[in-house]
């Protein structure tokens, strides 16, 4: 499955690209929403992971943006984000975000809630 990741953080990108490319994932980055919006026409995701707190467009709004998109109707999409107030929880099921990870995560529970958001299996061995 084809996943972007909307990530400002190189260091943050290449941990979760490595994790998920151990599921068979091909994960695809883009640094900031304007980024993100060019990329869903060429690439067209299965999942999109947005970090929250993005450079200039923030993650909201990137995400209100890309369901505009046809080609990104029914592509779920979930926080990967280090802002973890309940306050921001509510905020992310409220603009219809699909999922909530933590920063920072635990492996097995990143790999679980990809598993979910996509209906796909992971792999039964920790990634190494």
């Amino acid at each position: 499955m084809r996943i972007l990741y909307v990530e400002d953080n190189e260091p943050n990108f290449q941990l979760v690209r490595k994790i998920l490319a151990y599921d068979r994932h091909e994960v695809v980055h883009a640094t900031d929403g304007t980024q993100a919006l060019a990329l869903v026409r060429e690439q067209r995701p299965d999942l999109v992971l947005m970090d929250l707190g993005l450079p200039g467009m923030d993650g909201y709004e990137t995400a209100r943006r890309l369901r505009d998109v046809p080609a990104m109707a029914g592509v779920p999409i979930a926080a990967l984000t280090a802002s973890v107030r309940e306050a921001d929880r509510e905020r992310a099921r409220r603009e219809g975000f699909s999922g909530f990870i933590e920063k920072p995560f635990r492996v097995d529970r990143l790999r679980k809630e990809i598993a979910r958001l996509l209906g796909t299996p992971i792999s039964s061995n920790p990634p190494p």
